[in-house]
C-alpha cells in the first residue's frame, strides 16, 4: 500500500441511517479525516526520505487539516451537541463526555502536528514522528467510533428533518466563514461516487456548481497532487 492510497475508514450501519436524512458533510468531516491520518501514518511508517519541496507541502496540508477540524469541532460543540442537549435531561452527560474527548484529542493532535512539522522540516526519513501520530490516530478512531456508534443514533431518534439540516447548513457554514470552502467541498467529495456527489450539488446554488468546478476543483487536485503524488511520483 502507498501512501496515496489507503483505506477510508467509512463505518456501516449509523452511517446509512444518516445518509437518509440527509446528513452528509457532518459524517463525512470525520471519516475523511480519519482516511487523512492513515495516509500520513503509513508515510510515517514507510521510511521514505521525503524532498524539502513536498515535506513543506506536507505540512501545509496538515496545518489546513488542523485548522479544518478545530472548526468542525466548533460547529458540532455549538449546534450539534446544544440541540442534543435540548432534547433530553440524560444527554447532558453525553456531551460533557464528548467535550471531554474533544480536549484530549486536541492535546494529542498539537504534539502529533508538533513531532510532523519538526520531523518533515528536519529533512530525511519522518519516522521520528510516528509514536505521537499513532497514538492520535488512535484517539481519534475510538472518538469517532464513539461518535457513530453513540452518539449518531440518539441523534437520530430525536432529530427533526429541519434539525439535521440546520447541523448540515452549520457545518459548512463554519468553513466558509474561515474562507476554507474551496478547499473542504472538494476535499469531502473526493472519491464520493458521482451519482451521489451530483445528489448532494442538486442541493447548492447553480454559481456554486460552477465555482466548484472551474475553481476549487482544480486548486484542490493540484495541492493534492503535490502533497501525495501518485506511485512513481516524487
Amino acid at each position: 500500500m502507498n501512501d496515496h492510497h489507503v483505506p477510508d475508514g467509512e463505518q456501516a450501519g449509523a452511517g446509512s441511517a444518516l445518509d437518509r436524512v440527509g446528513a452528509v458533510f457532518m459524517p463525512l468531516m470525520s471519516r475523511r479525516y480519519l482516511r487523512e491520518l492513515a495516509r500520513y501514518r503509513v508515510l510515517l511508517g514507510s521510511g521514505t526520505r521525503i524532498p524539502p519541496d513536498r515535506a513543506e507541502v506536507l505540512v501545509r496540508w496538515w496545518e489546513l487539516l488542523t485548522a479544518v477540524m478545530t472548526g468542525h469541532h466548533r460547529a458540532m460543540s455549538e449546534v450539534f451537541w446544544e440541540l442534543l442537549r435540548s432534547k433530553e435531561p440524560e444527554f447532558e452527560g453525553v456531551v460533557a463526555t464528548m467535550n471531554l474527548r474533544y480536549g484530549l484529542v486536541g492535546t494529542s493532535r498539537s504534539e502529533a502536528g508538533r513531532d510532523l512539522t519538526r520531523a518533515l522540516r528536519a529533512g530525511g526519513s519522518p519516522g521520528s514522528a510516528q509514536l505521537s501520530f499513532i497514538r492520535y490516530h488512535e484517539e481519534m478512531s475510538a472518538t469517532s467510533f464513539w461518535e457513530e456508534r453513540e452518539i449518531a443514533p440518539r441523534a437520530l431518534r430525536c432529530f427533526s428533518a429541519d434539525e439535521w439540516r440546520q447541523v448540515e447548513s452549520y457545518v459548512l457554514a463554519v468553513q466558509a466563514a474561515e474562507d476554507r470552502l474551496g478547499h473542504v467541498l472538494p476535499w469531502l467529495l473526493d472519491g464520493m461516487p458521482a451519482e451521489r456527489s451530483d445528489a448532494v450539488f442538486a442541493a447548492f446554488p447553480p454559481h456554486m456548481v460552477r465555482t466548484y468546478r472551474s475553481e476549487w476543483l482544480p486548486a484542490y487536485e493540484r495541492f493534492s497532487a503535490r502533497a501525495w503524488p501518485r506511485q512513481g511520483g516524487s
